[in-house]
């Protein structure tokens, strides 16, 4: 109450600077299957942010989902102290619990900047199990870890480097009964605009992802490197976006991989209508005890979706989504519906 009191008081003041601004997004879906299963879920988010003087900013945010086991999941996400310098050679430095450093698919995480209803399936479906009776990873997790980032960026370029408290394939959340062990992991990233609307990136993280103990047959650490190379491309009404991701891990049972990769693009029809669509494909490595070697199991997943946008505050999205999972020999087909509203308070 106290933020939104602020907020409100500031920006009555037009000419002087927001000190809090606040960026709110909600949404509810509706997913029904061919086999007539139906799931609900609603996500709400925001993003505070409190200028402090001297390029400071601190930003925390809050965020709540309703998880189609009916289960919610409450979170701080985001709660750093922001260093930021504008200029020719432009600087950033988060602290604290910060945003994802790693790949392109954590930027769609927030409904409104999403163009379909799901969400990439590498951030959420879990990979078949690499480690015997050991936790299952993701290709790569919605992370916010612990740590410090620094970005510094160019008129056509940009690089980056941190240091996290966890693997982006095993997601650490602040309000959890379970959690992955704190693995240290270092994380080297850039990106190039080699002209306008085109941006190319990639990132290499390396680090723990397991602990000797997680399985019965893991007796020491093992480590994990993940690369992935993203590209964003927009002109006129269109934008396409996608990105490429391969985990080399170590298990107890030797090295194995997994990869995979998603395309999405989004075309304005008019002022108020759009479409967007994704194709996404993963592989990943289960071990077989009677053979002693992995075999690699796939996953493919479509979305179409026709948007609508009744207000600037409020977006309706509905199409259809199927998916063939890990070890599965057939897709799943799904009807999906949308309601996102977004709000910048400020």
């Amino acid at each position: 109450m106290a933020i939104l009191l602020v907020a409100g008081s500031v920006s009555a003041q037009e000419a002087r600077p927001t000190i809090v601004a606040i960026d709110t997004v909600a949404s509810v879906d509706e997913t029904v299957d061919q086999n007539g299963n139906d799931v609900t879920g609603a996500l709400f988010d925001a993003v505070v942010s409190v200028g402090m003087g001297r390029h400071l900013e601190a930003v925390v945010r809050p965020y709540a989902q309703r998880l189609p086991s009916g289960e919610w999941n409450r979170q701080i996400w985001v709660a750093t102290l922001r260093y930021e310098h504008q200029g020719a050679i432009g600087v950033r430095i988060d602290a604290g619990l910060i945003p994802s450093p790693v790949g392109y698919a954590n930027m769609l995480l927030r409904p409104h900047l999403n163009p379909t209803i799901a969400q990439p399936s590498s951030l959420f479906t879990p990979l078949p199990a690499a480690e015997p009776r050991g936790p299952r990873a993701t290709l790569l997790g919605a992370l916010y870890p612990y740590g410090v980032n620094a970005t510094v960026s160019g008129r056509w370029w940009d690089a980056r480097g941190a240091v996290i408290d966890t693997s982006p394939m095993r997601s650490r959340r602040i309000f959890a009964q379970t959690n992955p062990p704190r693995f240290a992991n270092v994380v080297a990233g850039g990106g190039i605009t080699p002209l306008f609307g085109l941006r190319i990136g990639a990132s290499v993280t390396h680090g723990e992802w397991l602990r000797a103990g997680e399985s019965p047959t893991l007796t020491e650490d093992q480590d994990a490197t993940v690369v992935t190379l993203e590209a964003e491309y927009s002109a006129g009404y269109t934008k396409i976006a996608g990105e490429w991701t391969h985990d080399a891990l170590g298990t107890s049972h030797g090295d194995t991989s997994a990869s995979g990769w998603f395309v999405q693009g989004q075309q304005t029809l008019t002022p108020r209508w759009f479409a967007a669509a994704r194709v996404e494909r993963m592989s990943g490595p289960t071990f077989s005890a009677v053979t002693s070697t992995f075999n690699q199991l796939t996953f493919h997943g479509t979305e179409e979706i026709v948007g609508f946008r009744l207000t600037p505050e409020i977006t309706v999205r509905g199409g259809h989504r199927m998916r063939e999972a890990f070890g599965a020999t057939g897709y799943v087909h799904a009807a999906t519906l949308s309601v996102v509203w977004w709000r910048r308070w400020s």
